[in-house]
């Protein structure tokens, strides 16, 4: 009787750990189906490539599409080289939007990839201002984009871009174009159902637009204050060859006559000079603090004085945003040359691009 009771005991042990292990083994596969599932649910990150177009696609993407800045400020992307964090952010993103290789050449890997939106000279039709009238533009040339195709004989390995010059951003007109690109692009990724995040795309689309408008208005009307005779801006590299056509200045590539050697010779500096004052050329514009070494030499050498502040031509500036380095450009050319520059209204429009990236 005694081994019988004890047999069912046992019997009864068994089965109890047996229910037990099926309920924890089904209770580990729910839990891992489910931790599946949330991983699978997880939205891929928008990758932008460069600090600007990162700016860009960050007021445009609605507030729900989680934004990713591939490269920091202080890169420079003309040189950088891919990381292998970096470039597994590349391989995991929903959307990579860059400027492409003319100006990040470290991204040519990605350009096939069909997540990869290029955005900027080779993905655009360059801006003609044929809606810029001429009483505000003396001395405004026809503006087609074979002006643009002539950018590989700088001589500097940075600015070395091949046949396109990549800095269509100093053109208002142009980032409106740019964004076009990016709105489009988000808009096919996101659900025919989903009207709710396509109006907001939609709207914050129109809102760029209209803050870019004005900013162009913005800049005619500063520029227009400069003496006519004194519209040539001078700098080393060509990186502002769309913002002269836009606004009527003339633009000079110093490399253009010293080519790689960074020395002044005699024949050089003569013919400089005379370049310098044929144009009328009241100041020297430096890409970078302090001024590199050729500038402070040609600028003594032909007492020609530079600007006080530098300009930011490839990219955003340390601290602000899209808008905010247009407005420091345009002032620091505007109060250089001899104009006067509104800076209240300036930041009006900084404030208001501002106010798209806040949650």
């Amino acid at each position: 009787m005694k081994s019988f009771e004890n047999e069912a005991v046992q019997r009864k042990i068994i089965s109890s750990t047996s229910a037990l292990f099926r309920y924890s083994f089904l209770a580990g596969i729910i839990s891992l189906s489910g931790g599946y599932q949330s991983l699978q649910a997880k939205p891929k990150s928008i990758v932008a490539v460069e600090p600007l177009v990162c700016d860009v696609v960050s007021a445009i993407a609605p507030p729900s599409k989680s934004v990713t800045c591939l490269l920091d400020r202080k890169q420079d992307v003309h040189d950088v080289k891919i990381s292998p964090k970096q470039a597994q952010v590349l391989n995991n993103a929903s959307q990579v939007f860059t400027l492409g290789q003319e100006m990040t050449p470290a991204i040519k890997r990605w350009l096939d990839n069909p997540i990869t939106v290029v955005v900027g000279v080779s993905a655009i039709e360059i801006d003609d201002h044929d809606d810029h009238s001429s009483a505000k533009h003396d001395d405004h040339d026809d503006h087609s984009s074979a002006k643009h195709d002539d950018h590989g004989g700088d001589g500097h390995h940075h600015h070395d871009h091949g046949r396109l010059d990549p800095h269509i951003w100093h053109d208002p007109h142009n980032i409106i174009k740019m964004g076009d690109v990016i709105s489009n692009n988000l808009n096919k990724k996101t659900s025919v159902f989903d009207r709710a995040t396509k109006k907001v795309l939609q709207e914050r689309t129109q809102s760029v637009n209209s803050i870019l408008e004005d900013l162009d208005q913005w800049t005619q009307r500063q520029v227009a204050t400069i003496p006519s005779n004194q519209r040539t801006i001078v700098s080393k590299h060509k990186a502002m060859e769309y913002y002269g056509d836009a606004f009527g200045l003339k633009t000079i590539s110093l490399l253009d006559f010293l080519g790689h050697s960074s020395t002044l010779r005699p024949q050089t500096i003569s013919t400089v000079i005379t370049e310098l004052k044929e144009k009328n050329v009241k100041v020297l514009f430096s890409e970078q603090k302090p001024p590199s070494k050729l500038l402070k030499n040609l600028s003594r050498q032909t007492s020609t004085p530079l600007a006080k502040q530098q300009i930011f031509v490839d990219g955003l500036m340390p601290t602000g945003n899209t808008i905010s380095v247009a407005v420091h450009n345009t002032c620091t050319i505007v109060d250089s040359l001899g104009g006067s520059c509104n800076k209240e209204q300036g930041y009006k429009l900084v404030n208001k691009w501002d106010a798209l990236n806040k949650p």
